[in-house]
């Protein structure tokens, strides 16, 4: 085998084995995160669901911007090995800690303002904590994967996601104080995340006011600064259905809508594990000589997983929605099938996100975003007063597959690598037909198009993924797997 095959593979089997460490801590935390899912639904009321929906909505919005989005360059820098990880790390936490406080001063200005209140009630004290300790975790946890310490990470999400368990079964059906009792929980467990990581990796190793790089700063900031208005952007995106459904249909209307993203979540969840393992790889594979072959075959085996899980999680979104949801949030499955197949392209916006990381080119992250927020906003406050929250699942399909199709063009720029566009237009016809065939009233006509939908789907892509095993498992292994050819 020449050193350049044998380059090739590792870059695979670093690539597959990250994933498999993210996938162990992911998958155990998000069947945590399933069970609980029971637990909101049926010990809070819609309305209380929709108010915590809100609030996190909300913090989600003020993380970007207090921490500079600096977490994003953490990841960039420290995982390059052109730059001081110290240096990283200690610039990282000043920018953060810099706008908490500044975030602790005007907090309590605009909190009072009557528009806010409407949305958060009483609760602007555990808002602000919860920024402080999900912005701070976001720092501490990139900075362990940019140490390449990834079973550490992925132990912790289990750590984390256990105290939420525990937190939320104790807070919610035990104490039951709803909406404080939701938040408390999540608040106190990624404390103690914050306070494992920092001893597990000893991370004060890395905090030296002495290595405060001026011009590092500069790049850092300039890198990670236009990705704050692309987060909020992409926040706007998702957030906009919240609240939009809040504004026009009311708390209870939009508890549904949450409880409806809930399914169609398992397919971003999936992908989120990959794609963590695929940005390191991506980053450390900058210099390698091989991307366009290595950017092709791991799009492709991408594609083909989506296709296979969004396919299968559409076949069993109504018995499962019968089964986990709670009663009175049964309406959801109303909506479920559109997220589902709009989440396709969410993964995919995030994957040429990466292409942007690695070129350094945060504006074009920016620019897309802001045709995705607009596009969002639009639709929603033009159909919610008319279809309800079918508008919501339309404006997220609407914006994510347009913003999609201008970054599978625009970072041919930057990276070249084949799309396979037959086999994604085939994929996506027979999804688009398998998400209408969930709206069918006859139960038998229902399954028998979904079950026969899905099994052409599996069989156009396994083959894709019986490629990327005959890449990455050794060969003892595929012995015993006679059926992978």
């Amino acid at each position: 085998m020449s050193e350049e095959t044998q380059k090739s593979k590792s870059s695979y089997k670093k690539l597959f084995s990250n994933t498999i460490i993210f996938a162990i801590g992911q998958f155990s935390s998000k069947i945590l995160v399933l069970l609980l899912v029971p637990i909101y639904t049926y010990a809070m009321t819609d309305a209380e669901f929709g108010i915590t929906d809100v609030i996190i909505q909300m913090a989600n919005w003020l993380v970007p911007i207090v921490s500079l989005s600096v977490s994003e360059s953490i990841t960039r820098y420290g995982l390059d090995k052109d730059y001081d990880k110290a240096s990283v790390f200690t610039i990282g936490n000043a920018a953060n800690i810099g706008g908490l406080v500044l975030l602790g001063i005007i907090i309590p200005f605009i909190s009072g303002t009557s528009f806010i209140h409407r949305f958060i009630d009483n609760y602007t004290v555990l808002l602000y904590i919860y920024v402080i300790t999900s912005s701070l975790k976001l720092l501490y946890s990139y900075f362990v994967r940019a140490l390449e310490m990834i079973k550490l990470y992925a132990f912790c999400s289990i750590f984390t996601t256990f105290s939420t368990l525990i937190l939320t079964i104790l807070f919610l059906l035990v104490l039951k104080i709803g909406v404080t009792g939701y938040l408390l929980a999540i608040i106190i467990s990624d404390l103690a995340s914050i306070i494992f990581l920092i001893y597990a990796a000893k991370l004060w190793r890395f905090i030296s006011f002495k290595k405060l790089d001026g011009t590092l700063a500069k790049q850092m900031l300039k890198y990670c600064i236009p990705l704050i208005p692309a987060q909020l952007l992409w926040l706007i995106t998702n957030s906009s259905n919240s609240f939009l459904a809040t504004y026009f249909l009311g708390q209870e209307k939009n508890g549904i809508l949450s409880a409806s993203y809930k399914i169609p979540n398992i397919v971003s969840t999936i992908y989120m594990i990959f794609g963590m393992a695929w940005n390191m790889s991506a980053i450390t594979e900058k210099d390698s000589g091989e991307q366009e072959r290595f950017y092709t075959n791991v799009f492709d085996s991408n594609q083909s997983v989506l296709y296979i899980v969004s396919a299968f999680i559409l076949l069993v979104v109504t018995p499962v929605t019968n089964i986990w949801i709670g009663p009175a949030f049964r309406e959801s499955i109303n909506y479920a099938p559109i997220l589902i197949f709009a989440t396709i392209f969410t993964c995919y916006v995030t994957f040429f996100g990466t292409i942007y990381s690695v070129a350094q080119k945060s504006m074009r992250s920016l620019v897309t975003s802001l045709i995705a927020g607009v596009i969002n906003v639009l639709i929603n406050i033009t159909l919610i007063p008319v279809i309800g929250l079918y508008a919501t699942a339309i404006s997220t399909l609407a914006s994510y597959l347009t913003v999609f199709i201008i970054r599978a063009v625009d970072t041919q720029k930057y990276q070249k690598f084949d799309l396979g566009v037959r086999k994604l237009v085939t994929n996506c016809v027979l999804l688009i037909l398998m998400t209408l065939s969930n709206y069918i009233g006859n139960i038998y006509i229902k399954y028998t198009f979904l079950l026969i939908l899905f099994m052409v789907v599996f069989l156009l892509n396994y083959k894709s993924l019986f490629k990327v095993a005959k890449t990455v498992l050794p060969q003892k292994v595929l012995r015993f797997l006679p059926f992978i050819k």
